[in-house]
């Protein structure tokens, strides 16, 4: 999933097919905001489900 995350909200912007969670369990997937926000870099975050 792309999406845009910060402190103000999160905004699912696409995702796979392959993902059969709803956008509303993505977006509490990452309301901690994982990857932070710190000197305006652009993260990236992998999230697998656990086996």
């Amino acid at each position: 999933m792309i999406v845009d995350a910060n402190d103000f909200g999160r905004e699912i912007l696409g995702k796979s097919r392959d993902i059969d969670l709803s956008d509303n369990i993505l977006k509490e997937l990452i309301k901690d905001n994982p990857a932070g926000q710190e000197n305006e870099l652009t993260p990236l975050v992998l999230i697998r489900r656990k086996k």
